[in-house]
């Protein structure tokens, strides 16, 4: 099966309300995936997250039929960035890339993609909607790891 690549100039994918610097990614298909092209870093409070270039992720895991309600791209790039990235993990990324080095729960992890979605300008019930999502069904991710 032939991989369906499309590039997105960071112009495109900015969030106008966000103060943060948007992620340079590439959509890979099929399967909603996304490979960040540039290692993306986020300060989170005292600690450093450095996502790696090349990290594969799905945007955001919302099933199809509610897409009329929020679709992936809805909730920011980089806190879906950020998210699949700790839950990928299990909250213990490797060496190098959380400075000082420091393992996430799974509730941080959530409560970093309600804050990032925050930041990002995402509506409030939106981002809430989301972060109940993730601490009601995130365990399937977070186990599947």
């Amino acid at each position: 099966m032939k991989e369906e690549v499309r590039h997105y100039e960071q112009a495109s994918i900015d969030i106008t309300e966000s103060a943060l610097q948007p992620p340079v990614v590439t959509y890979v298909g099929p399967g909603n995936a996304w490979r960040l092209e540039e290692a993306y870093p986020f300060q989170d409070g005292a600690t450093l997250v450095t996502v790696p270039e090349g990290f594969l992720f799905d945007l955001a895991s919302i099933p199809r039929i509610f897409w009329s309600l929020i679709a992936p791209f809805e909730l920011s790039i980089t806190a879906p960035l950020l998210h699949d990235f700790l839950y990928h993990f299990r909250g213990n990324p490797p060496p190098g890339s959380v400075t000082p080095p420091r393992r996430y729960s799974r509730a941080d992890a959530d409560r970093l993609f309600r804050e990032v979605m925050e930041i990002e300008g995402v509506p409030g019930w939106r981002r809430t909607l989301a972060y109940l999502a993730v601490r009601a069904f995130g365990w399937l991710g977070w186990r599947r790891t």
